[in-house]
C-alpha cells in the first residue's frame, strides 16, 4: 500500500514538473513572437527609408517613444504612422522611435512593447535596429 502511495506521489509531481516546463515554453513562444514581429515590422520601415534616403536623413522620419503619431500627408508621415499603426496591432503597448542623425548617416529605430506575460516578467522589452544609409 505505501510503495502505491509513493508510486502516485512521484507521479503527480512528475506531472507538475511537466506541466511547469509547458507553461514556461509557452511564455517564451510568445515573447519571441512579439520580438520576431518588431524586427519583421522594422525592417519594412528600414526599406522605406531607404527608397527615400534624403528623407531619412533630413529627419523626416525621427519620431519620439512618447510621440504621438504623425498626421501629415508627407511619404515619410504616412510610413512613421502605418508603421507606427502595425505595430499596436500586433503587439501591446507597443511604441516605437527614429533617430537619423545626419553627420554620421546611421538611423536608429526602436521598438518598445509591454512583456510581462515573458519569463522575466519585466513589463517593457525593446527591438533596436540600427543601420547606415547610402
Amino acid at each position: 500500500m505505501i510503495e502505491v502511495l509513493i508510486t502516485i506521489l512521484i507521479s503527480v509531481i512528475g506531472l507538475f514538473s511537466a506541466m511547469q516546463l509547458q507553461l514556461t515554453a509557452v511564455s517564451n513562444t510568445h515573447s519571441a513572437y512579439f520580438r520576431s514581429q518588431a524586427a519583421v515590422l522594422t525592417n519594412g520601415l528600414v526599406d522605406q527609408m531607404r527608397a527615400n534616403p534624403t528623407g531619412a536623413i533630413a529627419g523626416n522620419y525621427d519620431i519620439a517613444l512618447s510621440a504621438s503619431a504623425p498626421s501629415g500627408s508627407s511619404v515619410e508621415a504616412t510610413d512613421v504612422a502605418q508603421w507606427r499603426a502595425d505595430l499596436v496591432a500586433a503587439m501591446p503597448g507597443a511604441t516605437s522611435s527614429v533617430a537619423c542623425v545626419t553627420a554620421t548617416r546611421i538611423c536608429n529605430l526602436v521598438v518598445q512593447w509591454d512583456d510581462s506575460r515573458g519569463l522575466d516578467g519585466s513589463g517593457a522589452q525593446q527591438f533596436t535596429l540600427s543601420l547606415r544609409l547610402p
